[in-house]
């Protein structure tokens, strides 16, 4: 599978003849003091490094009232529905059909083979091995999101390409460590460690944690020899990425700490997609019927946020009638490869290793008139 990650070299000024490029759709004005930032100051601020303390919000409900189960339901039903069926508007770009026809096996078959083996386990009543494979996958999957969004930062920031190892290392361990340090509060996957060997949940906690302290002293050191010093924007993205996955540290009920540590990957997530979409489609006037709706998406705020509340209802109202007619389990073997099959396409929708990806979201992310 390519690697998800936001941080290839983006060639500045590429783009495809069939799209405006961000510069001619006149949608950002240059503005000193957005130099640095993606968008501006508030919408980085508040939709990225401020997004985390959604989640702290939540576990206060939970921990000072009795609407703590109601409020974990919404949030997921309205924020984190919509944003795994937001890795989806890649399919409903014209600009990206060719590339995912000619790649039919990844885009298509791949998803199957992932329900396939859903419906399989749970049928077959294997346990432990779908829940598992959801949380250590949704480890990766967060942490390379914040790494690619602090790729966004440095690129934009004037860092080194030298460093994007050692952050990506450095995200990835801090929030592995965090998430394994309490295992056992986790029984399928911890179950699944010890029938390898008693110690094996212990011996992955600290493995985990010598790699914070090696990929943490080797990130620090390329960062202290940049000519200078790390600019606000990049520096308070850091923090809240490294800090993300700390309710698996003082919360006991991991149901819980990872509700509350997904809402500000989802608000994250969903900010970085409607910005990419509103600079590359907001302009446009014509296409194919899909990309006629994404054009529409991009450019209504209020249709958009419409539309994902209907998503979010439309899911919470399966999910009752499926208990109503007892027919959950097929419910959650939809709900299991829904969330699987989104950590797998946006392995290959965010895969910068590759030319097109590079060439069709680059430009959008980064631009120039927001460089320092």
């Amino acid at each position: 599978m390519p690697e998800h990650s936001w941080s290839g070299d983006f060639p500045s000024g590429t783009t495809d003849p069939e799209i405006s490029s961000p510069g001619s759709a006149a949608l950002v004005t240059p503005i000193e003091k957005n130099r640095g930032w993606i968008e501006s100051p508030a919408y980085d601020v508040g939709l990225f490094a401020l997004s985390p303390v959604a989640g702290l919000l939540l576990i206060l409900v939970d921990q000072m009232s009795r609407w703590g189960h109601a409020a974990g339901e919404l949030a997921i039903y309205f924020v984190g529905i919509p944003h795994y069926l937001s890795s989806f508007t890649f399919y409903l770009g014209d600009q990206n059909r060719d590339y995912y026809r000619l790649r039919w096996a990844a885009f298509f078959l791949g998803p199957l083979v992932i329900f396939a083996s859903v419906l399989g386990l749970r049928a077959l009543a294997v346990q432990g091995v779908v829940q598992s494979a959801i949380f250590v996958w949704n480890v990766y999957h967060v942490s390379l999101q914040s790494a690619g969004v602090l790729s966004l930062y440095r690129r934009l920031n004037g860092g080194e390409q030298t460093e994007k190892r050692w952050a990506h290392l450095t995200i990835l361990s801090v929030n592995a460590t965090m998430a394994f340090w309490f295992l056992n509060r986790f029984l399928p996957l911890y179950q699944l460690l010890v029938r390898v060997h008693p110690w094996t949940p212990i011996v992955l906690r600290y493995v985990c944690l010598a790699t914070v302290l090696v990929a943490g002293s080797g990130y620090a050191l390329h960062l202290s020899r940049r000519p200078r010093p790390v600019r606000l924007p990049e520096q308070v993205f850091l923090i809240s990425s490294l800090l993300l996955f700390h309710p698996y540290l003082w919360v006991k009920d991991y149901l819980l700490a990872t509700i509350a540590m997904l809402m500000g990957h989802f608000i994250q997530y969903l900010g970085i997609i409607w910005l990419l979409n509103r600079r590359k489609y907001g302009q446009q006037t014509s296409g194919s019927l899909a990309q006629q709706w994404l054009i529409r998406l991009s450019s209504r705020p209020r249709l958009l946020l419409v539309s994902l509340l209907l998503l979010g209802g439309f899911f919470l109202f399966i999910d009752r009638g499926s208990r109503i007619i007892g027919m959950y389990l097929s419910y959650i073997i939809v709900w299991n490869s829904l969330v699987l099959i989104h950590f797998y396409v946006d392995g290959l929708v965010w895969a910068f290793k590759d030319s097109f990806v590079r060439k069709t979201v680059g430009p959008y992310l980064v631009l120039e008139s927001h460089e320092v």
